[in-house]
């Protein structure tokens, strides 16, 4: 299979000079020069009528072009802001155009938009947020919100939740059989104290009535707690308690062991999977795959301690010897 050679603009002009120099020292035919440098006729002749340069493969003229009155019609439907967008998009202008007499499909009002830079006029920006730095103590951010659960009955109940950002470690939870208020924001705090025996550094908590009352902000300035709303429409900033929410309603609200039946136990049944959730669940976040509680008490159990050397004999002997050393661990064991 022949191959073709890709010359550059320069070598062609340099190569037609060549052929004219050639010519005049040898003084022999064009055809013998050509002949004797590998170049074939109509290729000479190509790069001399384009002076070496490269031919345009754009063409002259754009044959299926829209009309220069049928472009001023769809920018001026285009930028009427008195209509609504579905009404300024491809699809609603090529109606629009249907009703004067102008047949044009969407797609072809897409394509004038475009060339005329008109296209990304209605697409809708994102929103621009702030994420805080993570904290890197224990308490010093907390994050508060609850888990709505009206959508059964009996109406007006929740679980409220506070957790750490530092460790994602539950720090209090509530079953609540009313609206969230002030004062359980208050009683929420005062059991961090008690188990912890202090109160956090920074409260986070979404824009909700009861968390921005002036009884929850008197509290947190006579006790030196920092309020931190976040910005509205913007629940990532409160992000380590949006993703505890998530889990507890997979885990617990959704489960068979949540009867709605039965109020009475519903506390006792959240201070289990909370006890359940900072001692045994494992974040998959985290680079050791450690439980919530030892990240804040920075204590690993044996098994955590196990995960990391079977991680550093991978590293440094491969698979099939950290696999090996575990099943002799096992045989031991077994012994």
């Amino acid at each position: 299979m022949s191959k073709y050679n890709i010359i550059s603009d320069f070598e062609k002009q340099r190569k037609l000079k060549e052929i004219e120099q050639e010519c005049i020292r040898l003084n022999k035919t064009k055809y013998w020069i050509l002949k004797q440098m590998g170049i074939p006729k109509s290729t000479y002749y190509d790069w001399k009528r384009t002076g070496g340069k490269t031919k345009s493969k754009a063409p002259n003229t754009v044959w299926n072009k829209t009309n220069k009155k049928v472009e001023t019609i769809i920018i001026g439907m285009r930028d009427d802001v008195t209509k609504y967008k579905s009404q300024r998009s491809g699809q609603g202008i090529s109606s629009q155009l249907e009703d004067l007499g102008i047949f044009m499909t969407p797609s072809g009002v897409k394509s004038v938009l475009t060339r005329l830079g008109k296209s990304n006029e209605l697409t809708r920006t994102k929103k621009t947020f702030i994420i805080y730095p993570r904290s890197t103590e224990f308490l010093g951010v907390v994050c508060i919100d609850d888990v709505s659960l009206s959508n059964k009955k009996p109406r007006d109940l929740a679980v409220f939740n506070a957790i750490d950002e530092y460790s994602q470690e539950s720090v209090a939870i509530s079953f609540v059989n009313h609206r969230i208020n002030r004062y359980d924001v208050i009683k929420l705090l005062e059991k961090i104290k008690k188990e912890y025996g202090r109160y956090p550094k920074i409260l986070r908590f979404d824009n909700a009535k009861a968390h921005l009352s002036l009884l929850v902000k008197q509290f947190c300035k006579d006790n030196n707690i920092i309020t931190q709303p976040i910005e509205k429409g913007v629940p990532q900033q409160n992000w380590p308690v949006e993703s505890f929410n998530g889990v507890i309603k997979k885990d617990l609200l959704t489960s068979s062991l949540w009867i709605w039946d039965k109020l009475n136990d519903k506390q006792e049944l959240l201070d289990k999977y909370r006890e359940y959730y900072n001692c045994e669940k494992r974040l998959r976040s985290d680079y050791l795959n450690r439980t919530p509680r030892e990240i804040s008490t920075a204590i690993t159990s044996k098994n955590t301690q196990k995960i990391l050397q079977f991680r550093l004999l991978i590293k440094h002997y491969g698979q099939v010897i950290a696999k090996q050393a575990i099943l002799d661990n096992m045989a031991i064991l077994s012994v």
